[in-house]
């Protein structure tokens, strides 16, 4: 039996989990799934610039663990570059710092940080305009917390995290 993988400390959820080749329709293309701690790798080494080492610090894991992600990452976006496929960021083994909301009634974007002893979060409402149509960031990428019963789930087909991965110790969310 493998062992469990980690979970990767992610700091916020990616505001785009879609990218897609212009002037091809959603349902004629192929598309690859970027998980959400290989997009943070991508973030941290090639946007942000940091050595791997200082990204897998940030990450919670081995600097040999980041280069392996960072390389996973690497060739699905070089597949969906070269080969005209949809990239969709999603799912993984991950742990959120901050989650990211958007308001769509007036647009708003505000951040609210996830308490370290996985309580979940209050429905979240705009602080603009206080209404109740809002977009989890952090649910569209997969993230959701802990079941109320404390069980870890797997992600994956059949298992407690359905197809999109773990998240925060949960299954794929969708939209709030």
């Amino acid at each position: 039996m493998s062992k469990p993988k980690k979970d990767r400390r992610v700091e916020s959820p990616p505001r785009v989990v879609y990218f897609k080749p212009q002037g091809i329709p959603m349902v004629q293309l192929a598309q690859v799934v970027l998980h959400v701690d290989e997009y943070e790798a991508v973030r941290l080494v090639d946007q942000q610039k940091l050595d791997q080492e200082q990204a897998a610090e940030r990450m919670g894991i081995s600097r040999a663990t980041c280069a392996r992600i960072l390389e996973s990452a690497h060739h699905k976006i070089a597949e969906a570059l070269v080969d005209g496929k949809a990239i969709r960021i999603e799912g993984g083994s991950f742990v959120l710092g901050v989650n990211r909301f958007r308001c769509l009634d007036c647009g708003t974007l505000w951040e609210a940080q996830i308490s370290p002893d996985d309580e979940p979060p209050e429905p979240a409402a705009c602080p603009s305009c206080r209404s109740s149509r809002v977009l989890d960031f952090g649910r569209q990428a997969g993230w959701q917390p802990v079941p109320p019963w404390g069980e870890r789930g797997r992600g994956g087909p059949g298992g407690f995290g359905g197809p999109g991965g773990r998240g925060r110790h949960g299954g794929l969310g969708g939209w709030s």
